[in-house]
């Protein structure tokens, strides 16, 4: 038996010994949860569904909800090399991000494919905090040979996440401070009862929202002081169902289930054949990144790569938005005598994606969008069809065992304008 002690990131397994572990807010979201209904994010479980998934959503699109993001990993970057490091690792140019500031960014393998995406915050000159999914065996992969140190810091960071309309009245509630200087993807130190946190203006809905960076002694209080400040405005607690399609309507991805890992290491914990699937591994351009690579900085892992691509024409395939007709769905259960399904979870398995017979790619994250009345998913196709109105057909999957075909609408992406950076 392999002690707690011996557990080391970058081995074998990530799992400790001794099994899950609670996040920092964890018994105060036990406690607010009224459903049995769970969530399996990496090496935790957090609350699914507190009340109705629907109340949820509606409180981070119209006024504001808290939730649990803490199973994100989390990893301090840090040593003499640490700024070269850091700019060598990811496709954006974050050699003049300031202490403080936050950048979001993808990073590649050395073929230009996605490994990840994610934030990095500067916390001083020589060290940067990272959140994502786990990364910790690439960058150490990276770091042979530099003055650079890689550490696991997820289980010391709980991230409580206030999102909608009303979230920055809740977090000046709770800190005795006005907040409307903090701009986005910024980051700044202050107390909430009494605990010394990080508020990083960022969240993955599309709305104003904020993420505070909690010690894990401080989760209890902290929950109840941001609690207490979002009563009047009648804060919600949301669970990852509402947030996960939250952030399928904010056209935002994630990796394992919208795209394949490049690389090979830190398996993104998905269960879904998408994660395995080298035929999903994608370069930037392909997942409309496109704005996040910046040629013009130093040398970075796959920029090589990435130039040969774009002069060779682009990636064949291109991310786009698909409006599904939830009527086929219905009338392909209809017409086999079987109850309709239209489940309003999020559908981590791809699907393929058909021109007159012919595969042309694949469809991610399937679900209903109740803040857009559509059925709505994340097409990856081949670029000859990927222009608004193009109409595909999804291959569905059928209770009986026989797929069906539905009709879909290639549509810009994001389905619903963001007003996080507002």
């Amino acid at each position: 038996m392999v002690n707690d002690q011996d557990w080391t990131p970058g081995s074998v397994s990530r799992f400790r010994q001794s099994g899950a572990i609670g996040t920092p807010f964890h018994r105060r979201t036990a406690h607010a949860s009224r459903t049995p209904a769970y969530y399996s994010w990496d090496l935790y479980h957090v609350v699914d569904i507190y009340e109705d998934v629907a109340l949820e959503l509606a409180s981070i699109r119209k006024g504001v909800a808290m939730g649990d993001m803490s199973p994100l990993s989390k990893y301090v970057v840090s040593g003499r090399d640490a700024p070269a490091f850091v700019d060598s690792l990811v496709t954006r140019d974050s050699s003049d991000l300031g202490v403080g500031q936050v950048l979001y960014t993808p990073w590649c393998n050395h073929d230009g494919k996605v490994i990840n995406d994610g934030l990095v915050f500067r916390s001083a000159e020589q060290s940067y905090r990272f959140t994502s999914d786990p990364s910790q065996e690439w960058f150490t992969s990276q770091a042979a040979g530099l003055d650079v140190t890689v550490e696991d810091v997820t289980s010391d960071l709980g991230i409580l996440t206030l999102q909608g309309p009303r979230s920055r009245d809740v977090l000046e509630q709770a800190t005795s401070r006005d907040w409307s200087d903090l701009d986005f993807s910024r980051l700044d130190r202050t107390t909430i009862a009494g605990v010394g946190v990080e508020v990083a203006r960022q969240g993955f809905t599309g709305e104003l929202g904020y993420e505070i960076l909690t010690p894990v002694e401080g989760g209890d209080s902290v929950w109840d002081a941001v609690a207490a400040a979002g009563a009047p405005f009648e804060i919600r607690p949301a669970g990852e169902y509402a947030i996960e399609v939250a952030r399928v309507e904010a056209g935002l991805l994630i990796p394992g289930y919208d795209y394949g890992r490049g690389g090979g290491l830190d398996p993104a914990g998905s269960h879904t054949p998408s994660a395995a699937n080298d035929g999903f591994i994608s370069s930037p351009f392909e997942l409309g990144m496109e704005s996040f690579v910046n040629f013009d900085k130093n040398d970075f892992i796959g920029k090589q790569a990435l130039a040969d691509e774009q002069a060779a024409g682009g990636p064949p395939r291109r991310l786009v938005g698909l409006d599904i007709d939830w009527r086929t769905i219905v009338g392909l259960h209809l017409d086999r005598d079987i109850p309709p399904n239209v489940s309003p979870r999020v559908r981590w398995e791809a699907v393929g994606a058909f021109v007159d017979g012919v595969r042309i790619g694949r469809a991610t994250s399937v679900t209903w969008g109740p803040s857009v009345n559509k059925m709505i998913g994340f097409g990856h196709l081949d670029k000859r069809f990927a222009g608004s109105g193009t109409t595909v057909s999804l291959e569905w999957p059928m209770p009986d065992g026989d797929p069906g075909r539905v009709n879909a609408t290639v549509v810009e992406l994001p389905f619903l304008s963001h007003r996080r950076a507002s």
